[in-house]
């Protein structure tokens, strides 16, 4: 290597041009701090503070220093958060702190650009001591080219250190490096619980979403703000009567909405609760009036107020809930500006704004929204669950957004069940090290939390069910049909039958073969498809339309896969469904008249639909490469015998069906892999969205407006002049627009489609039915994705 450059003062070098070091060092540690709530373990905010101080301090090097400038190259000398790192370890010697947490202060600094991807904690220490061990080790040499006396200085007056410690030198820093604090075998004991694993998350997701904030805003502050403890009463006296009739539904809802709130407010410290409630009975509102509240009340105790993460399984229902919620917002006077009420998933927008500023999603706005910044954050499982159990920089920069935080997980029957055992012990954990309140939402209540576990908010929630009387449960699923067969009965039914009537298949095909069906034996009845075979836009239309169709009273036929059973606020008198888990059938009884608005009881029809051979008889059942046979099983075994089941029977058979679940599903421990800090392991073993490798993307061209949308696409992707991260930079603009043209769609091999790709298709009659959706390839031309 070349002779090592004179150092420059720490005091003079710059972190960013015109930013300088010390200073957004020092922004940073006090921010990330000051990010992490109050009640959580102070373990937490000492991490966070301290990887704040030594994240970029790497970058005091000449050679950093002439790269930001312009006047060097990158190189391996230019890189900074090894060193870091490695000043880190060797200044929390000094520190009273256990192993563990010097441990997690070295992973934060050294990873603070980079993924969490090792199958160990202590792999990265480990790695830095051999590298260290090398005679021509660029560490050594970036080491000799600091202001190590300016550091020091500098350092001294931040840290309260607990033993004296002179200025670092590459042999004192070794030592520490080979002591037998850092013994193989020790090492590896250290950071093994699932309390020390979500403290690191915590603090590294807080270094993470303050150090690119305070660059993105160039150092800008921002500000919390303050969310009106009475706004879902106001919403409420604006849009529901305000003295229903005593036995209505509406009367019951004021019921259950009263008690959760006096619940949570006696029992304001239960880090666990659930609410159980028929379906259609007002949770969103009831709970949400119940957390303003009790923010309220934390924010007068602790002078910050806690942020409510509203989660939810699917887009479809976040879109819909988000609308009820800026509603909310509205009634008390409030724009739904991002800095109040925020949207996150997938296909969300990256704008974002407060009061005094609009913030463009290829800059500040991705980062604002992908960080949570917000009071109220209504997201997905897949984002908050993936906050926690991923090693990506991209989602654990959330996970100090989680301390102190209310999580309200609504509709958590959709949570998979091998995964139940470690999402208890994930649950209780961040509970417990976060100061953080975890409530599960469901109709069902499935077993995640234990008898014992949590507080129930609404105590009387049986009586509740009992009480019900909307739907009755029609059991005809003992003798297997065809779904030919079962058209032709539909049709000779709904031939003398005016009313609205919800078909729910187990697969795409099946929804488009029935559809077909009707459409051509039922001429001018109201028919509509509803299934991932529609792109995103057209899925959301096709919700409006039948809301539409519904509020005239038209009698419309739905027939539609199950993203229609969880949260979508559709009832329809008649509901038939196919054979499916039996949360899943309870979740499509519930868009049976679920506002009590129907003359007499609902009816929901199971069926066991299946494929037709070539001599007309049932073949494979449809539910089949859908649901585990296990869980079909149970279902059939809780159902039984009897001809139908009523509404006030509900919650006791699915209590049936979760116990029997539980005895025959083994579970995946990827609680224990993140405890160890095995990420890949975690990666791997976590999917709530299981990868199908048969699917491929299309983009379907069905207007002018999506044709111009695909050229820009192209354009952005074949322009030569952009490094890749500039371009999903810049695609980040209309990402939005773009995949809510996007669809997934099986193929068989040899059709000649690049799975890695987005291919484009034009929609017409024999490629994508403006009615049904996907109908076949073929394609004119692809393109990366993104």
């Amino acid at each position: 290597m070349s002779a090592t450059p004179r150092p420059s003062p720490f005091s003079e070098t710059l972190a960013h041009p015109g930013d300088p070091l010390p200073a957004h060092l020092q922004r940073v540690a006090e921010r990330a701090a000051a990010s992490i709530a109050p009640g959580a373990r102070p373990e937490i905010r000492a991490l966070a503070y301290h990887a704040g101080l030594f994240h970029d301090i790497g970058k005091a090097t000449p050679w950093f220093q002439d790269y930001l400038l312009g006047r060097g190259r990158r190189s391996v000398l230019s890189h900074h958060a090894e060193l870091g790192a490695l000043l880190a370890w060797h200044y929390s010697g000094a520190l009273d702190w256990p192993l563990w947490q010097r441990l997690a202060l070295f992973i934060a600094v050294r990873r603070h650009h980079g993924a969490l991807a090792f199958d160990h904690w202590s792999q990265l220490l480990a790695r830095t001591r051999a590298a260290f061990a090398e005679p021509d080790c660029a560490l050594r040499t970036q080491l000799g080219a600091l202001d190590l006396a300016g550091i020091h200085g500098w350092l001294l007056e931040r840290l309260q250190l607990t033993a004296p410690l002179s200025i670092p030198d590459p042999e004192t820093i070794e030592s520490g490096l080979r002591g037998r604090a850092v013994a193989g075998s020790r090492l590896r004991r250290a950071l093994t619980t699932l309390d020390e694993a979500l403290s690191l998350l915590a603090g590294f997701g807080a270094l993470l979403a303050l150090d690119k904030t305070d660059t993105a805003l160039a150092g800008a502050r921002r500000q919390r703000q303050v969310l009106p403890v009475d706004a879902v009463s106001r919403y409420k006296a604006r849009h529901f009567e305000v003295a229903p009739a005593p036995d209505s539904l509406d009367a019951r809802r004021a019921q259950i909405a009263e008690t959760v709130t006096a619940t949570w407010a006696a029992h304001p410290e239960a880090p666990l609760l659930t609410l159980t409630a028929p379906t259609g009975a007002g949770k969103t509102l009831s709970l949400l009036d119940a957390a303003l509240r009790l923010r309220a009340l934390i924010e007068r105790r602790d002078a910050v107020a806690p942020r409510i993460i509203y989660c939810l399984p699917f887009t479809s229902v976040i879109d819909q809930n988000h609308a009820v919620l800026r509603g909310v917002l509205a009634e008390s006077g409030l724009d739904a500006r991002e800095d109040l009420l925020l949207k996150h998933h997938h296909l969300s927008e990256s704008r974002y704004r407060d009061a005094e500023n609009e913030y463009e999603a290829d800059g500040a706005g991705a980062l604002l929204v992908e960080t949570w910044q917000s009071e109220l954050v209504v997201t997905t499982f897949h984002q908050l669950l993936h906050t926690l159990l991923s090693p990506r920089n991209a989602n654990l920069k959330r996970a100090g957004q989680l301390t102190g935080a209310l999580i309200l997980l609504d509709e958590v029957q959709a949570l998979p069940l091998r995964y139940w055992a470690a999402l208890r012990q994930l649950f209780m954990t961040a509970a417990r090290v976060y100061g953080a309140r975890f409530v599960l939402l469901t109709a069902t209540r499935p077993l995640i939390f234990r008898p014992g576990d949590a507080v129930e908010l609404l105590p009387d929630h049986e009586a509740h069910f009992r009480a019900l009387a909307r739907t009755r449960l029609h059991a005809h699923h003992r003798e297997p049909l065809t779904l030919d067969a079962f058209g032709e009965r539909l049709v000779a039914a709904l031939a003398d039958d005016r009313r609205a009537t919800l078909v729910v298949l187990n697969r795409r095909r099946a929804v488009r073969a029935l559809f077909v069906q009707l459409r051509e034996r039922l001429p001018g009845r109201p028919l509509v498809a509803l299934s991932t075979d529609l792109t995103p836009f057209d899925r959301r239309a096709r919700i409006r339309l039948i809301q539409r169709l519904r509020a005239r009273g038209e009698p419309v036929v739905v027939v539609a896969t199950q993203l229609v059973e969880a949260g979508v606020d559709l009832s329809f008198p008649v509901v038939h469904r196919d054979l499916a888990p039996l949360d899943s059938i309870i979740q499509a009884a519930g868009r049976c008249n679920r506002h009590a608005e129907a003359d007499g009881t609902g009816e929901v029809h199971l069926w066991q639909l299946c494929a037709t051979r070539a001599d007309a008889t049932p073949g494979e059942p449809l539910w089949r490469r859908v649901y585990d046979a296990a869980l079909i099983d149970v279902t059939q075994g809780c159902l039984g015998t009897r001809a139908y089941w009523d509404e006030a029977e509900f919650l006791s058979l699915s209590q049936d069906y979760f116990s029997g679940c539980w005895a025959r599903q083994d579970q995946t421990r990827v609680d224990e892999l993140l405890a160890r800090g095995d990420l890949l392991g975690v990666e791997q073993g976590f999917r709530l969205i299981e990868s199908a490798p048969a699917l491929v993307a299309l983009f379907v061209v069905r207007r002018p407006a999506d044709a111009r949308l695909w050229a820009r696409y192209r354009a952005l992707r074949d322009d030569p002049t952009l490094a890749p991260a500039e371009q999903v930079r810049a695609f980040r603009a209309f990402k939005r627009a773009f995949h809510e043209r996007v669809i997934q769609v099986h193929v068989r091999d040899g059709e000649g489609i690049d799975r890695d790709e987005i291919n484009r298709i034009e929609a017409g009659p024999a490629t994508y039915d403006r009615a049904a959706g996907f109908v076949a390839l073929p394609i004119e031309e692809s393109s990366c994705i993104f």
